[in-house]
């Protein structure tokens, strides 16, 4: 009976399943494949806006590196087409993983197209090398800086000099007058002295102006700019608003309006209309002048 009772037990033993090394002959289940170790770093993100830019201009660098780090060093090496050499280097420093960063980055590239690639590093020197495509590039094309434009040179015409009379060039044009700068010749003359208009044109305002321009017309000349003439005589205007003039017309007399020390034409020339817009200015009247005045 005994013997009976310890074949059996052994018999137990031996039916159930086996552990440790044993083969099951099928594949794994469940989790990640034996041998296969999860990327540490991937770059997410990686975008430069405009992908057009001029030298000097600010370009956008927006990127994202995921990953089993909490922090990352980053850089955005830019390389010509063709070339393994980068012409620039962006060095953004340690960062946090997982989080979407912007960087803003001054272009200083010669004109031409380049390929802009992210490089990642983890505290423990793994790396990612990944471009802002599937294809691994990012293109980026620096332009042509837009050329000046060149100065307008002073545009001077045929015309009558405005001050009909004796006269000398007071304060010039560009002058200082403590925070306030000088915008048109005085011509100092006789007060009473005849002032005409060079040119032909409309009479696009009158009024009086008592800290400054005293009694005041503008003119819209037939050659596409205003002629401002100030100070005149009290009584002297002989044109209203919307009048047409024709060249060297009096329109009034030389005085002391406004605020002036001495009798004298404040002239100004605007080449594109007086105040017509926020960048409309006057421009030195002093070419034209000299020109009126030779002519005779």
């Amino acid at each position: 009976m005994r013997h009976r009772l310890l074949l059996g037990a052994v018999l137990a033993l031996l039916a159930l399943p086996a552990t440790g090394h044993a083969k099951t002959g099928g594949a794994p289940t469940g989790g990640a494949s034996y041998g296969a170790t999860p990327p540490r770093l991937v770059a997410s993100r990686f975008t430069l806006t405009p992908r057009a830019v001029a030298p000097g201009a600010a370009l956008r660098i927006r990127y994202r590196i995921d990953g089993t780090r909490r922090k990352v060093r980053a850089r955005v090496d830019i390389l010509p087409v063709g070339s393994q050499q980068p012409a620039a280097r962006i060095r953004v420093g340690w960062r946090r993983s997982g989080r979407t960063l912007t960087r803003m980055w001054k272009v200083q590239l010669a004109p031409g197209d380049y390929v802009a690639r992210l490089h990642a590093v983890d505290p423990r020197g793994r790396t990612l090398r990944r471009t802002a495509h599937a294809s691994g590039r990012s293109a980026l094309t620096v332009t042509q800086p837009a050329p000046v434009p060149a100065p307008l040179a002073p545009v001077v015409g045929s015309g009558r000099f405005p001050v009909q009379g004796a006269y000398t060039y007071g304060d010039r044009f560009g002058v200082k007058r403590g925070t306030a700068t000088h915008r048109g010749q005085d011509i100092l003359a006789a007060s009473g002295t005849p002032v005409v208009t060079p040119r032909a044109g409309v009479v696009s305002w009158r009024a009086y102006q008592a800290q400054g321009a005293g009694n005041y017309v503008v003119i819209d000349a037939d050659d596409g700019r205003d002629f401002v003439f100030m100070h005149l005589l009290d009584g002297s205007v002989t044109v209203d608003k919307e009048a047409t003039v024709s060249a060297g017309q009096v329109i009034g007399q030389v005085g002391q309006t406004g605020d002036a020390t001495a009798p004298h034409l404040h002239f100004e020339i605007w080449p594109t209309g007086w105040y017509s817009s926020k960048d409309s200015q006057p421009v030195d009247p002093m070419p034209d002048l000299q020109a009126w005045a030779a002519a005779g």
